[in-house]
């Protein structure tokens, strides 16, 4: 089972979601990396189910370090990050002991494994996603101490929600670019549903109500970036940085597209139309402009890295639907329990870990060829 991502930097996720905890190993994080346990808890209570329009599971969430610290200063052992689980309602999912919920994991891994917990969904929860926000917390403190150390501007990774369900209004390239290369975490936050578009969000608000009080549930797509990501990161042919963003953010529960940079639109443009070109800016070459998403020939470029994901909507729905139970016997499901009307929401902390642990792993491993020593 694939529990265990990375090349340098490995991160181990573990727990399900009505165990008794959750959590996450870090093995590969070098020596002398000092931990700012609030901000780690800052970073989880980002993705903690019980805000606006969220899951109302409410847990606490609080994050216990049990390896690989002397005092709050990393040790280069495997550090080892827990979260207890307090508010579980096995006997909400009660009903769903034998039966199959559709474009859940609940068929699919029963077929692989001959078990299946199915209480919240096990493993196939979401809730195995806070292991890796709390590994992306660090991941991405150690970034900024590289940064400091090696006086270049600190690495900055955002992410927010683009469109909701069938509430999008395009943006102009203009001002995407903008938002882009300016937004931080903390405007973003400010905002409600943590999208930064004042023309959508009270659409998004009445769109959500309206699901909620029907029992329904939508999809979304969120846009990342990181910025003062310096030129030389990630590796040619199958470890290329753009490719192992993909399939970092790929592996997060209900993510089902992705795209680097301006992605798709690019399929539809001329070359002369699409290519950034380079530019004397400052005393160094720039790329003009970033449709690539700050990624050439699978390295980065100096550019913002950025692109879009796209969560598909949460199968946990409380309407009326078809499928089967284990005796492959037609029944109507009606789900009952607490579960997210959208997974892009709480996905926006989820997809900024995961790019912190991209970033992270590729600065590790291109320290063990050209790069500058940790």
């Amino acid at each position: 089972m694939g529990n265990t991502w990375g090349r340098i930097l490995k991160v181990t996720t573990f727990g399900e979601s009505h165990g008794p905890a959750v959590g996450a190993v870090i093995d590969g994080l070098p020596a002398g990396i000092k931990i700012d346990r609030a901000a780690v808890q800052k970073y989880i209570d980002r993705r903690r189910p019980g805000q606006l329009y969220t899951s109302s599971r409410e847990e606490a969430d609080r994050a216990e370090f049990l390896s690989g610290l002397f005092g709050d200063v990393t040790l280069g052992t495997p550090l080892a990050l827990l979260v207890r689980s307090g508010d579980m309602r096995s006997r909400d999912y009660d009903d769903l002991k034998d039966v199959y919920r559709p474009s859940h994991g609940d068929y699919a891994w029963q077929q692989k494994y001959g078990i299946r917990d199915h209480r919240g969904g096990g493993r196939c929860s979401g809730r195995e996603t806070l292991g890796r926000v709390m590994a992306g917390a660090v991941a991405e403190q150690f970034l900024q101490q590289w940064a400091a150390k090696h006086q270049k501007p600190k690495p900055e990774i955002v992410a927010w929600l683009d469109s909701l369900g069938t509430v999008c209004s395009p943006s102009d390239a203009q001002s995407l670019q903008h938002n882009i290369e300016n937004l931080s975490r903390e405007q973003i936050d400010a905002f409600p549903l943590r999208c930064p578009r004042a023309d959508v969000r009270a659409q998004m608000e009445a769109y959500l109500r309206e699901l909620t009080a029907q029992g329904d549930s939508c999809g979304g797509t969120v846009i990342f970036a990181a910025r003062s990501i310096p030129a030389g990161w990630g590796d040619p042919v199958f470890d290329r940085l753009d490719a192992c963003i993909a399939s970092a953010i790929m592996s997060i529960p209900a993510v089902k597209g992705i795209e680097i940079g301006a992605g798709f639109a690019l399929s539809s443009l001329q070359g002369s139309s699409a290519n950034d070109t380079l530019e004397l800016k400052d005393g160094k070459a720039a790329a003009a402009s970033n449709r690539s998403g700050g990624v050439w020939g699978g390295i980065s470029n100096g550019s913002t890295v950025w692109g879009r994901a796209a969560f598909k909507p949460a199968p946990s729905i409380a309407l009326p639907q078809q499928t089967l139970n284990k005796d492959l016997q037609p029944v109507t499901l009606k789900i009952g329990g607490r579960h997210d009307p959208c997974a892009a929401l709480r996905g926006i902390a989820v997809i900024e870990a995961m790019l912190a642990l991209v970033l992270a792993d590729a600065l590790l491993s291109g320290s063990l060829s050209s790069m500058s020593t940790i």
